[in-house]
C-alpha cells in the first residue's frame, strides 16, 4: 500500500547534493516575517534573531576550520546552542553527528572513535545535570578531534541507535531524506501550522524531537518552545505563556505526568498533545482528554526511517494510525514491511542485509504492527518494519 494520506513515494537520494543550501531554503527562508516568533529557549528569538544567531555560529565554525564535506560531532544538552550549531554546521555543508550529552566518558570515547568527526562541539565547562531541567545555558567550544576525518559519505545527519537491546548502530540520513520528512509532516492532519506554538518535551537529538519538533516547525513557521522545567507545573506554564494555538509533543511518560494533575489550570489555547517513542498505556489517553479536553495523538517511527505512522487525533487507537505520507508499506504474514531505497546503516555494524527476516524479530498483528518491538534490517526492497536490536523509536 502507498500512504493513506497521499504524497510522493520514496526515491533514491544523491548524497552528493548536501551543499547546505537546503537549510536556508527549507528552514531559515525569508518567506516568514522577520518579526515572527521562532524559538523560545530561555530567551525568545524572532526569525531575524534566529538567522543572526545561526550566522554567528556559522562564522565561528568556519574560523575553527569546518568546511563543506567536513564532519562535526555535537555533544550539547538541550539548548539554543544545540539548535544554532546544528543549523550552522548543516549550512556549511558539513556532516553532523549528534551525540547524547549524558553519555559517560567511556561511551563518548567509543562513539567518537566509531564516527571520527573532524571537530567536536561540547560545553566549555561542566553542565549541571538535573532531571527536571528543560534546557541549559551553555558556552560551547569547537575543537579538532584527534584522528578525525572529513565525511566519508554525503549524509547530512549521523545518529547512533540507543544500543539498549544490542550493539548500537550508526545511522545516516541524507539532506534529501530530511527534506522529504519535513514535507511528509506537513501532510499529516493536525500538525501545527504557521503562527502556532509547539512545546517540545522529546529529546532534540532523536527523530521526533528533531524532525517534528524542530525542523518541521522552522519550515512551517511554528514557534519552538522548551519549558524551563520538565515538571508538570513547568510544562503547563510553558503552554500558558502565550495565547497562540499550542501543541505538546513528548513521550508516554509526559502524557501520564500531565494526566495525573488533579486540577490543571484552564488552557484554552492547547490544541492537542502527541506522544511518540513507545505505546501509551491503556487509560492514559482517556485520562489526558478528560483533564484537558483535547486529544492525545500518536506517532511511530524509527531513527532509520523517520515517521512511519501517525494519527494526531488518537481516533485510531489502539493502532498508532495510518502510514505517513510517502511511506510505501505492506503487511506480510502479520508483519509490516517498509521499502527503503538504500540501507541507512553506515560501517560494518548494520544488520544483515541479505535475509528477509532477522533472528528474534517478533511478528506483529496488522492491527498493532506499528507498535511492535523487534528487528529492522533495512536495505533496498521490502524490509521488516519492526525495530532493530538497539534502535530507538521516535
Amino acid at each position: 500500500m502507498i500512504s493513506d494520506f497521499g504524497g510522493p513515494g520514496p526515491g533514491a537520494a544523491d548524497p552528493r547534493q548536501h551543499d547546505g543550501s537546503w537549510v536556508g531554503e527549507l528552514l531559515l527562508h525569508a518567506g516568514h516575517d522577520d518579526a515572527e516568533p521562532a524559538v523560545h529557549i530561555g530567551e525568545r528569538l524572532d526569525r531575524a534573531g534566529l538567522r543572526h544567531e545561526v550566522g554567528d555560529r556559522h562564522a565561528e565554525l568556519a574560523e575553527a576550520g569546518l568546511r563543506r564535506g567536513g564532519s562535526v560531532a555535537l555533544q550539547l544538552p538541550p539548548s539554543l546552542a544545540l539548535l544554532t550549531h546544528l543549523l550552522a554546521a548543516w549550512r556549511t555543508g558539513a556532516q553532523v553527528i549528534l551525540l547524547d550529552h549524558r553519555l559517560t566518558a567511556h561511551e563518548s570515547d567509543r562513539a567518537l572513535r566509531r564516527t571520527a568527526p573532524q571537530f567536536l562541539v561540547r560545553p566549555a565547562g561542566p553542565v549541571r545535570l538535573g532531571v527536571l531541567r528543560g534546557f541549559h545555558a551553555v558556552d560551547p567550544v569547537a575543537e579538532p578531534y584527534p584522528g578525525g576525518r572529513p565525511a566519508e559519505s554525503g549524509h547530512a545527519l549521523v545518529q547512533l541507535s540507543s544500543g539498549s537491546t544490542g550493539p548500537s548502530k550508526v545511522i545516516g540520513r541524507t539532506a534529501a531524506d530530511l527534506v522529504a520528512e519535513v514535507h511528509r509532516y506537513t501532510l499529516i492532519p493536525g500538525m501545527p501550522r504557521r503562527g502556532d506554538r509547539i512545546v517540545v518535551l522529546n529529546s532534540l537529538i532523536h527523530a521526533m524531537g528533531l524532525m517534528a519538533g524542530v525542523l518541521h516547525s522552522l519550515h512551517t513557521g511554528v514557534e519552538i518552545v522548551l519549558p524551563e522545567r520538565m515538571s508538570a507545573d513547568g510544562i503547563l506554564a510553558a503552554v500558558a505563556a502565550r495565547t497562540a494555538p499550542t501543541v505538546i509533543t513528548g513521550v508516554p511518560f509526559h502524557a501520564q505526568l500531565l494526566a495525573s494533575v488533579s486540577a490543571p489550570p484552564p488552557l484554552p489555547h492547547l490544541v492537542r498533545a502527541v506522544s511518540a517513542g513507545e505505546p501509551v498505556r491503556p487509560g492514559v489517553a482517556e485520562a489526558f482528554a478528560a483533564r484537558y479536553s483535547v486529544p492525545l495523538g500518536e506517532v511511530y517511527g524509527m531513527t532509520e526511517t523517520g515517521v512511519l505512522a501517525a494519527d494526531l487525533s488518537g481516533a485510531s487507537r489502539p493502532a498508532t494510525g495510518r502510514t505517513a505520507p510517502g511511506i510505501e508499506a505492506k503487511v506480510v504474514d502479520g508483519e509490516l514491511l517498509v521499502r527503503r531505497p538504500v540501507s541507512p546503516y553506515l560501517g560494518p555494524a548494520g544488520p544483515d542485509r541479505t535475509a528477509g527476516r532477522t533472528a528474534g524479530c517478533a511478528p506483529a498483528t496488522p492491527r498493532r504492527s506499528t507498535r511492535r518491538p523487534g528487528c529492522s534490517p533495512s536495505w533496498a526492497g521490502w524490509t521488516p518494519r519492526c525495530r532493530s536490536a538497539g534502535s530507538r523509536s521516535i
